[in-house]
């Protein structure tokens, strides 16, 4: 019975994922070999790590929910840091951000000498659960306050200022018209030689 479960553990445990589940015939023919393992050890180390292949086969046939009880009940067997960051991105991977940013903090806090995986899940779990957040709820600008009709806001003032302008504008180019109607000579400074000052009129309009 031991030699069967350490050729098993071997096998399934060079070979990578995709290797493992070639075909779905393939996969259940690994499911149901530890199946029969599961049934015949009753060590909790070489439990655990027979429930995280079944897992791994469970996820590559797409049966998270079967996948995500293995790594549980590995867990619960076993208690390792290296199941429980297996745990946390698996979760990522199924988009659950929330959960595997939590799993990252636990992994942190129990498991120091796994800091640096521990950190690189958090730090991307937690941006890609900000994303999903952001693009779940996005921001909205509420007016609570009843408008104030007599306000005089920056627009407001600014075109007073040019309306003003204009107007006074309109009001020089009036005064110069009249003042050219009123004279028939040059308005001079008297000290100017050789050129007459205007004689003063009374203008009648």
């Amino acid at each position: 019975m031991i030699a069967r479960l350490l050729v098993l553990m071997i096998v399934v445990g060079l070979l990578p994922f995709p290797a493992l589940h070639a075909s779905s015939s393939d996969t259940q023919k690994l499911v149901e070999a530890i199946n029969t393992e599961l049934e015949s050890t009753d060590d909790p180390k070489s439990r655990a790590k027979l429930y995280c292949y079944r897992a791994r086969n469970h996820t590559k046939s797409g049966d998270h929910e079967k996948a995500k009880d293995d790594y549980l009940k590995a867990l619960n067997t076993s208690y390792e840091g290296w199941i429980l960051k297996e745990l946390g991105y698996f979760m990522y991977k199924l988009g659950e951000y929330e959960k595997a940013y939590n799993v990252s903090v636990k992994l942190l806090n129990d498991f120091p000498y796994l800091e640096q995986e521990a950190k690189k899940l958090k730090i991307q779990s937690k941006k890609k659960w900000q994303e999903e957040y952001t693009e779940n709820n996005p921001p909205t600008i509420t007016i609570d306050t009843v408008p104030d009709p007599n306000r005089v806001t920056r627009h407001d003032m600014i075109k007073q200022t040019e309306t003003s302008r204009r107007t006074k504008n309109s009001d020089g180019r009036q005064t110069n018209k009249s003042n050219k109607s009123g004279y028939k000579y040059w308005e001079t400074h008297p000290k100017t030689k050789n050129i007459p000052v205007p004689k003063q009129r009374n203008l009648d309009y």
